[in-house]
């Protein structure tokens, strides 16, 4: 199932599921259990998709031009093994930990702020651009020494990652990941890297950070209707995500936890069964584990604390209103909207 990760009951589907399952559609296994997760995640019997090689195939099928994407895939770290990955990995986290505790502090004091300034009485507040959207923007802007707001006419390109999506649909995500390319190299001498490195970034967190950010407070506010903000008892680490499902491959036959992958066999890990807690010991795995662990988790978490913890000092009640997925996504669990009023 294509979208599985969107359906309402999908958490009944995970536990029908469980711990794996081969998909005849999908040509891969589907694993539910957040121990085979990390145990793959950890594994080194497993490669990343490659992505890039995937894009050159079907420029050879259609003479069409993804150089664009090529180009960004070969600058994200979890496209990548082996020398070039750790090279990624090495250039992208010396950016995020460059002055890393003044910069959490200063989103921290960020989050806070804008928080309390969105949920005031009588404001109706839409989580994805109203709230979340200003978080990313801020970020990546620290990041990265330059606007964010208004970079590009298009902020879609995290979607390189979804391999469903037509073939317009690739075009115009390529034509966005080239102009986002474009206005880096026109800001080369602000930025700390080069600008095919920072287009990578901003594909890695822009709909991760923004859909995990916001799903997870939606959520959070479904499961408490009626209840005063200050009198939630929130989470302390994001219980949704924006990422529902990584894919690794296997390199050669190999068993883990009593699931046998033969060799070049997909298996599709399904971040977002965890978050349901349908079984397994392990914690926190909704960044990933082992090589590939999400770089940008220490700075996830502090934005969601300081969130929550900005929602708990604020005596008002609120209504969630209509909330609508982004249609025609295969890779990711982001909302087109999701509305929220607040009120005493």
């Amino acid at each position: 199932m294509l979208t599985l990760h969107q359906q309402p009951d999908r958490a009944e589907t995970y536990r029908e599921r469980h711990p794996y399952r081969f998909d005849p559609v999908l040509n891969c296994i589907g694993v539910f259990d957040a121990d085979i997760v990390a145990a793959v995640f950890r594994s080194d019997k497993f490669d990343v998709v490659s992505f890039a090689d995937q894009y050159r195939y079907i420029c050879e099928k259609t003479d069409l031009d993804f150089a664009a994407t090529v180009a960004a895939f070969h600058h994200i770290p979890l496209a990548n093994e082996g020398a070039r990955h750790k090279e990624t990995r090495s250039e992208i986290a010396s950016i995020i930990g460059e002055d890393s505790r003044e910069r959490m502090r200063l989103m921290e004091d960020f989050v806070a702020e804008h928080t309390r300034r969105l949920f005031t009485a009588g404001n109706e507040i839409e989580l994805a651009d109203d709230l979340t959207k200003p978080i990313f923007l801020q970020l990546f802007s620290m990041w990265l020494g330059v606007d964010h707001d208004n970079l590009v006419d298009d902020p879609n390109f995290s979607q390189v990652f979804d391999m469903k999506m037509s073939l317009n649909r690739r075009k115009r995500i390529n034509r966005n990941v080239g102009e986002l390319t474009c206005a880096f190299h026109d800001r080369r001498e602000q930025i700390p890297t080069t600008p095919e490195y920072a287009t990578a970034m901003n594909i890695l967190g822009n709909d991760a950070l923004k859909g995990t950010i916001s799903l997870s407070l939606w959520n959070v506010l479904m499961h408490n209707q009626g209840v005063r903000l200050d009198s939630i008892r929130y989470p302390r680490n994001m219980p949704s995500t924006g990422v529902p499902f990584i894919e690794r491959v296997a390199r050669e036959d190999v068993e883990v936890n009593g699931m046998f992958v033969a060799q070049g066999q997909r298996v599709r890990l399904y971040l977002d069964a965890t978050a349901y807690y349908v079984s397994g010991a392990e914690h926190d795995v909704l960044f990933g584990k082992g090589k590939h662990v999400c770089l940008g988790k220490p700075m996830s978490l502090a934005i969601w604390r300081s969130l929550t913890a900005a929602l708990s000092a604020i005596p008002l009640h609120f209504t969630t209103g209509e909330m609508r997925m982004r249609a025609g996504d295969y890779a990711f669990n982001c909302m087109d909207y999701a509305r929220v009023k607040i009120h005493d």
